[in-house]
């Protein structure tokens, strides 16, 4: 007998005494803590966040935010991240520059039913699949060419075949033994009214007497299907009652399914169409009381079998304690531009608006769309660098507001910057194919260039430009500013000629969402106040950084609010447009604050932008006016109510006084 088998004997000897055991375990935001034979828990493993338990014959897998991480036998743990995708983050501190290697942010981790060496993995960009039990990952491109990658599984009957669920592209399926293409699986999903599907939550591939049988669930609108191949259809088995939930952690054992809902952990019995609470409380209150934690993931095994295996417990837990959480919450304000500001009647006007609807902040362009500051600086960085136009005389005007208990909250455009675009001969701006000159969009009709857009970028990645406007959000805080509100934390997305921009600052294995991720770090270690971000609608309503890299799971780990421009108008016509036609309005604020606030995982103050201007699409012809805005605002108060700010740029608000009437004094 060779030494290899030999080996290879001890070693699943060794695997099958630990499994003989009964054994919990317990995935939190700190680490993996590790309950045996019923003994009190203990603390196994303490580099991260984990947020999936994956125990198989030879040994358990954890989904981190360290990545892969594998223990044979729960006392010695190792990363297995060969093949997967890292993100090259900047640090910039006292002038210097460092670098780390981060694995992506990882969404779901499934194994085989028929084979356990084979795993799957995915980021919101593509899958990652191992044959040898994670020695080293291959990677496969989101076949959507749409980020977002929610949930996986692979499976070995007859082939090697993986699904991918996404936010709302559906179901796809490749099988990797015959090399086929990508497909689409999405035939008795639910559709959503724009053509797209509903977010696919989780994936499940189960061995039932060696034949293969496939669950999914949707997020959102809640529902769990079983795929049926003679069909090639997906069949609804249980649909929650409720207008919005969420499902995740889907696992299913002896005809029953668990899994984890905004309620708690919940499991339903299939033979006798029962659903009922299924109580971790005692558990999970016992580990996070002893280790000060939060549990993301139970599993438990008896005789080497799993006897249930959740995830996705934060969705019923208390929202996370956040430094500036409270202090951002709450706040219902208005848009006013600066120039509204340094005009005493219009100001006073506003005031008296404010105080007659009830409204107790207000967000104020600081820093313009053109780049133009709207104070005069102390700062001698800013003073070098700035150009200061319809100045506020901030000595004044912030004791006053103080005063009025108004919370002030100062826009700052960052990355499209006219000024820092000029400055020095263009030393900051994104330039063009050749390296030198500065890049700007251009539009086209047949092939002919019309005109450029006005629009003027500065690089991202420049450490300098990240430097330059902390320090005026520094200096806007010590000036009596509650809040910081970043505006454009994007790159360019207009423009024929969007692929000839280069980006001069860009640093070895950086990419754009690690340009923005280095950003928020550097803002948020030197911003002692908080922090609140403006995103398009879109990327508050699915779980995707598309076009903008504004993803919300990604940016809740460094602000303090996120700002969703739900507007109505921005959306296609037909969106949500059922009747009764008129209450649009109210179901895409309310749904949508829910969602943006799930996504970003219960840990950010969701404070919509509400559409107070009529941009004249075909709806806001037939419905714009004081119910349209009403219907906004009860959406969010009817969902999360963490507040909202009311824009329109020209500072015409005459309709709220409608809507609040007997609200104010």
């Amino acid at each position: 007998m060779s030494l290899r088998i030999i080996t290879l004997w001890l070693v699943l000897f060794s695997y099958s005494i630990l499994y003989a055991q009964n054994f919990d375990l317990a995935g939190s935001d700190e680490g993996i803590y590790l309950s045996s034979e019923g003994r009190e828990w203990i603390w196994a493993w303490k580099e991260g966040e984990v947020k999936k338990i994956l125990p198989l014959p030879y040994g358990t897998f954890f989904l981190t935010t360290a990545g892969i991480v594998f223990s044979a036998d729960l006392s010695q743990f190792e990363i297995r991240n060969e093949g997967l995708t890292k993100k090259v983050v900047k640090y910039y501190r006292n002038g210097e520059k460092s670098f780390s290697n981060l694995v992506q942010d990882l969404k779901d981790l499934e194994a085989d039913p028929f084979n356990p060496s084979n795993l799957i993995s995915c980021s919101k960009d593509g899958v990652f699949v191992t044959t040898n039990a994670g020695g080293e990952w291959r990677f496969l491109a989101n076949p959507s060419f749409v980020p977002g990658i929610k949930s996986v599984a692979i499976f070995s009957k007859p082939d090697l075949q993986i699904l991918i669920g996404h936010p709302f592209k559906g179901m796809y399926r490749k099988n990797i033994s015959k090399g086929l293409a990508w497909e689409r699986l999405n035939k008795g999903l639910l559709e959503g009214s724009s053509g797209d599907y509903e977010e696919i939550s989780d994936i499940t591939a189960q061995n039932h007497n060696r034949e293969l049988s496939l669950y999914a669930a949707n997020n959102f609108t809640p529902i769990i299907y079983q795929y049926s191949p003679g069909d090639n259809k997906w069949m609804t088995v249980l649909k929650l009652n409720s207008n919005f939930n969420m499902i995740e952690g889907l696992f299913f054992k002896e005809g029953k399914f668990y899994f984890s809902t905004l309620d708690g952990l919940t499991r339903w019995d299939t033979k006798a169409n029962l659903s009922e609470s299924f109580d971790i409380s005692r558990i999970k209150s016992k580990i996070e009381g002893k280790f000060n934690c939060k549990i993301n993931a139970l599993c438990s095994v008896r005789n080497g079998q799993e006897e249930f295996n959740s995830r996705g417990l934060w969705m019923a837990s208390p929202a996370p304690v956040k430094k500036y959480y409270e202090t951002a919450a709450g706040k219902r304000g208005i848009y006013v531009s600066a120039a509204a500001v340094k005009n005493k009647k219009r100001l006073e006007g506003v005031l008296d608006l404010m105080s007659d609807c009830g409204l107790n902040s207000m967000v104020i362009d600081m820093k313009d769309d053109w780049g133009n500051l709207r104070f005069k600086p102390k700062s001698d960085l800013l003073k070098k660098i700035s150009r200061a136009a319809g100045i506020i005389d901030l000595e004044q005007f912030t004791p006053s507001m103080k005063e009025k208990n108004i919370y002030l909250i100062a826009r700052l455009v960052l990355f499209q910057d006219r000024v820092l675009y000029d400055y020095n001969q263009h030393q900051f701006a994104v330039k063009d194919r050749s390296g030198r000159r500065p890049w700007q969009g251009i539009k086209k009709n047949k092939d002919k260039t019309t005109g450029p857009i006005l629009e003027y970028w500065v690089d991202p990645f420049c450490e300098k430009a990240w430097e330059y406007n902390v320090e005026i959000a520094k200096e806007l805080i010590q000036r009596g500013f509650d809040e910081i509100q970043f505006d454009y934390v994007r790159f360019p997305t207009d423009g024929e000629n969007l692929g000839e921009a280069y980006y001069g600052y860009k640093d070895q294995g950086m990419d754009k969402e690690s340009a923005i991720m280095s950003f928020l770090i550097y803002a948020r270690e030197n911003i002692n106040a908080p922090i609140s971000i403006d995103i398009y609608g879109a990327n508050g309503w699915w779980r995707t950084g598309a076009r903008t890299g504004q993803d919300v799971e990604l940016f809740r780990h460094y602000v303090d609010a996120i700002c969703p421009m739900f507007y109505p108008s921005h959306f296609a016509p037909e969106f949500l447009n059922f009747e009764p036609a008129s209450e649009r309005t109210y179901r895409i604020y309310h749904t949508g604050s829910l969602r943006n606030f799930y996504i970003g995982k219960k840990s950010v103050v969701i404070r919509p932008y509400i559409q107070a201007f009529n941009l004249h699409t075909a709806y806001d012809r037939k419905y714009y006016g004081a119910q349209y805005l009403a219907n906004e605002v009860k959406g969010v108060e009817d969902s999360i109510d963490l507040g909202y700010t009311f824009w329109n740029m020209g500072v015409k608000y005459q309709l709220l006084r409608q809507i609040y009437s007997g609200k104010g004094k």
